[in-house]
């Protein structure tokens, strides 16, 4: 538990102030972490740091001591790994971190900081995700996702040599009534044009583009990796990435969602976010692509793209990809089975992505009962928000809170 001595209050007015804590570098590995803490504003201009989005894990794991402003101050072992691997030899490290920058045994603290936490992981100049301490093939997983994401960025990306050629095409072909007569001898026609002179069938129709050109590399891209000449491991490794408990939390839907940048790592090694998102929405797709169609990969491959096309941790990439506004209801139906240690939070996590609920609509409060934080959601959709003159609607609504906080009894 923290010691109440290493905080200093923080104010509450206004929804700006936050502590940022900043780990301090050492030569050796197994040296005790050591971290400083300082308030900062978000209205700073010079205001620099990374958000660390990570699972907390069991209550009742290990423990472990750093030394917080000089004094003892212990944290779980899942944070305890995270810090060693992200201190450096050299340099510090500017980090909000939940378990360290708020005091959690301060009510009003915690209820005000939450209601931040959208804002604090949107300003942040990178969120890092935590998965975990590396293992189970994560560094070859990794690699495979870093060659997957660059093979197919080359795909789709034609050349300006191929482009011209495409152009010098479209002047050849009479008026808008002609194709070469297969996908391949347009794909040919395309990149080859040294080629004989193409034989040109009245009544059909092409259009010589830069999207032919990224089609056809795509179609020849997909069939390439259909039937996989990688070893076994590396995609049970991704398969493994995606099924870490960290994306069954309910937490990381706005942490993951609301970042501006992302990294994720495991151990000591990492990718970026956005290659990682593709990447793994890719070797979903794979999947769906390939299941029911020849040629089929090997069974044991098969298997893996199965796992990833339905684990937990694929939804927030594409999510992340699609990029598009959610209700508070969408996001109560989609996160209805993620897990919180809090049962505050099955609502309080997701508030900040909600695009029909303002900010002070529904306030953060852990000394409120359940009973009234499902009231305070089933009264703003009964009375303020659009759903309002929809009474199914509505009735949906209280369903679907039945249903997040079914393993909770209700208490007034």
């Amino acid at each position: 538990m923290p010691a109440p001595q290493v905080y200093t209050s923080l104010q509450t007015a206004g929804r700006n102030q936050l502590r940022l804590v900043t780990l301090l570098p050492s030569p050796t590995q197994d040296a005790t972490i050591q971290c400083t803490l300082s308030i900062r504003s978000l209205k700073d201009q010079t205001l620099a740091y990374e958000a660390l989005s990570y699972e907390w894990g069991d209550p009742n794991s290990s423990q472990h001591e750093i030394l917080l402003d000089g004094q003892p101050f212990k944290v779980r072992r899942n944070l305890w790994q995270a810090l060693r691997c992200l201190r450096t030899e050299l340099s510090t490290r500017t980090l909000w971190i939940d378990a360290i920058c708020i005091n959690q045994e301060d009510i009003a603290e915690r209820n005000h900081q939450v209601a931040m936490m959208g804002n604090i992981y949107n300003f942040a100049s990178s969120v890092r995700v935590w998965l975990g301490e590396k293992g189970d093939n994560s560094r070859e997983a990794f690699l495979l996702l870093h060659e997957i994401w660059e093979s197919f960025e080359e795909v789709s990306r034609p050349s300006t040599e191929g482009y011209e050629k495409a152009q010098a095409l479209r002047k050849k072909l009479v008026e808008r009534n002609a194709v070469p007569p297969t996908p391949s001898g347009r794909f040919d026609a395309l990149d080859k044009l040294s080629i004989p002179p193409l034989q040109i069938q009245k009544g059909e129709t092409f259009e010589a583009s830069r999207d032919l050109l990224v089609q056809e590399r795509r179609v020849a891209w997909w069939n390439r990796l259909a039937v996989p000449s990688e070893p076994l491991s590396p995609w049970q490794g991704v398969a493994a990435l995606v099924e870490r408990t960290y994306w069954s939390r309910i937490w990381i839907v706005q942490e993951y969602l609301l970042a501006s940048q992302t990294v994720i790592q495991c151990g000591r090694d990492y990718i970026d976010g956005t290659r990682f998102d593709e990447a793994v929405s890719l070797v979903g797709d794979l999947f769906e692509r390939r299941k029911d169609n020849d040629p089929k990969p090997l069974p044991e491959i098969l298997r893996c793209l199965s796992r990833v096309a339905s684990s937990p941790g694929i939804k927030l990439p594409r999510s992340r990809i699609s990029d598009h506004e959610r209700t508070l209801m969408e996001l109560m139906e989609t996160c209805k089975s993620s897990k919180s240690c809090d049962p505050h939070d099955r609502i309080y996590a997701i508030l900040g992505l909600a695009s029909d609920v303002p900010p002070e609509a529904i306030l953060v409060d852990y000394e409120r009962s359940i009973f009234k934080v499902k009231m305070d959601v089933a009264w703003w959709y009964s009375t303020r928000s659009r759903l309002k003159s929809h009474p199914a609607s509505v009735s949906r609504v209280c369903s679907v809170l039945d249903e997040i906080f079914a393993d909770y009894a209700d208490r007034v």
